[in-house]
């Protein structure tokens, strides 16, 4: 059966009651990724559903179905601020009903705790795109038909006592699933017109895509221990480092994932660092004043990764920053994907990353030195506005700034020549003129049509953007209250922030959004609904860690 005509088929039959069950189960999580969701709580993993999925399976999503539970309720609550959580329910109700089913009469008393998705096989798709670049339509097809032949599995809790009550509302169906015998105490179902095939027990409900899945299922359970996901250490090392209550979690067995990605791209080990190895788990947290994502790494082979610091840049940070982008030692990060990347090419490879490193000081003016200078400390690009040409600059810490200065002047005499050469004609570079803003002190260079590039000095601190203006903005004494770490704002999405990070970001989302809407974003036929969902978010900030388990988390706020 064609792609097509398997898509069509499934979307013009009506889905049996109970795979709108399965559906609703998740609709909390496909919409908390839109933005707009409603949803729940899934805690640790239940054996009645990582019981049923094999241990080697690359992909896994957990979601509550606890609909009584504060995730539930945070949700709700955070989902009633966009403008498409009211119709998205109504659409669901509406689904419902038209199998003759009502939600909190029919649906909800049947649901346990959690419901889990899993892909248990990612099929060879080295093949698949072959191609693409002379024929894209071609290689498209066949990527979608690996796609459609991916085995997964859904697997719902059922609330105790309740499996019977199931078994009812499958037959109320008739078109649905049909009762097709049984395998290790469970009642098998098949519906082969619309693809679908399931398994009930007393505390289980298991969906998948084959006959086979739903018995590799059903075999794995029986085997139980390591045969099955609950029973992997990393499985549960990985889930134990995510929060305790959480709407959402999800799981990546990298080891899987890894040999597949690398049959697509055979180079993504070394784009990686390392081989792909080990797991990732995350989770998606409602809070009463937002959502908290968090993504965590174990067991994975050191790559190259930003060197720990404590964030000090924010002090500097004007308040009225629209976004902020901190980080570390770029000079060292350079180094080492440089050194990646000559020592995992082919030797003419080598030489050509050789020949531009050693050409770089000689055409820049600076030598190694006067970069890492520049370069070895703490960095953060900070946006300010207003207006429709937000102001930018790149803050660094210098050990020396009068050596930053020097080596600021030496490019301030070569990058011109650089870019009058290899820029586009339209491209006008000015020469560099001085200027002094308090105790800023620095060079602006003209790139025509109201443009410019700049650079300043104050103390150990540098900066380089979009003109002077921006440069003396994130250079200039900051008085105590007026920075963006003093912020309301940035304090609530930073609580909970360790004092060492890899990796900072924030956005000010209503000032981001304003900006927006000056540069003319929110035009046109769909600008009020895009703004509209942009509205309710006060702030997005996220920060990494490195270590043994690096980690990642995102936080979004929103407005009371």
């Amino acid at each position: 059966m064609s792609t097509s005509n398997r898509s069509g088929r499934l979307g013009r039959r009506t889905m049996i009651p109970v795979a709108v069950v399965a559906a609703a189960g998740f609709a909390g999580g496909a919409a908390l990724m839109a933005g707009c969701g409603s949803s729940a709580s899934a805690g640790s993993a239940p054996a009645s559903i990582a019981g049923y999925i094999p241990a080697d399976s690359p992909l896994y999503l957990q979601v509550s179905t606890d609909t009584s539970g504060p995730q539930w309720t945070n949700l709700e609550r955070l989902g009633g601020m966009f403008p498409g959580f009211g119709s998205m329910r109504a659409d669901l109700e509406k689904a419902l009903a038209r199998e003759g089913v009502n939600w909190e009469r029919d649906v909800q008393p049947l649901l346990g705790d959690a419901g889990a998705m899993a892909v248990t096989d990612i099929p060879e798709a080295g093949d698949a795109l072959s191609g693409a670049l002379t024929n894209p339509a071609a290689a498209a097809g066949r990527a979608a038909a690996k796609a459609a032949d991916t085995p997964v599995m859904a697997v719902l809790q059922v609330a105790p006592g309740k499996s019977a009550d199931l078994k009812a509302l499958i037959a109320k169906n008739p078109g649905g699933l049909k009762e097709t015998g049984t395998k290790d105490g469970a009642t098998l179902y098949g519906d082969p017109v619309a693809g679908m095939y399931g398994a009930l027990t007393e505390e289980s409900f298991i969906l998948g895509s084959t006959e086979a899945v739903v018995n590799e299922a059903l075999e794995a359970h029986a085997a139980g221990g390591d045969a099955v996901l609950s029973g992997v250490f990393r499985f549960n090392d990985a889930l134990a480092k995510l929060p305790d209550d959480v709407f959402a979690m999800g799981y990546v067995n990298l080891d899987e994932a890894g040999k597949s990605a690398s049959e697509v791209v055979p180079q993504v080990g070394t784009l990686a660092g390392g081989e792909l190895t080990g797991a990732a788990a995350m989770s998606v947290t409602a809070e009463k004043d937002g959502l908290r994502m968090k993504a965590v790494l174990v067991d994975a082979p050191p790559m190259a990764r930003q060197m720990a610091y404590a964030p000090t840049l924010t002090s500097q940070a004007p308040a009225d920053a629209v976004a902020y982008l901190g980080f570390n030692r770029l000079a060292d990060t350079v180094a080492t994907a440089v050194s990646s990347a000559s020592g995992s090419g082919s030797e003419e490879t080598k030489k050509q990353i050789e020949a531009i490193t050693g050409q770089l000081p000689l055409l820049l003016g600076v030598n190694t030195d006067d970069l890492r200078n520049l370069t070895g400390g703490e960095h953060a690009v900070v946006v300010t506005g207003p207006g429709t040409k937000p102001r930018a600059a790149l803050a660094l810490t210098v050990q020396d700034g009068a050596r930053a200065a020097k080596s600021l002047t030496a490019l301030s005499k070569s990058v011109p020549v650089a870019l009058g050469q290899f820029g586009p004609d339209s491209l006008k570079v000015g020469k560099a003129t001085a200027f002094a803003e308090g105790a800023v002190k620095g060079q602006a260079i003209s790139l025509g049509e109201g443009r410019s590039v700049a650079w300043g000095v104050r103390g150990n601190l540098a900066a380089i953007g979009n003109g002077a203006g921006a440069v003396a903005g994130v250079l200039a004494q900051r008085p105590a209250g007026a920075s963006l770490a003093s912020t309301p704002g940035f304090k609530a999405a930073t609580t909970g922030m360790p004092d060492q990070v890899s990796g900072l970001a924030y956005v000010d989302m209503t000032r981001a959004t304003r900006l927006m809407a000056q540069g003319g974003a929110f035009e046109g036929k769909d600008g009020a609904r895009k703004r509209a969902n942009l509205e309710p978010i006060s702030h997005v900030a996220a920060w990494s860690t490195d270590g043994d388990t690096p980690t990642v988390d995102v936080v979004i706020g929103m407005k009371k």
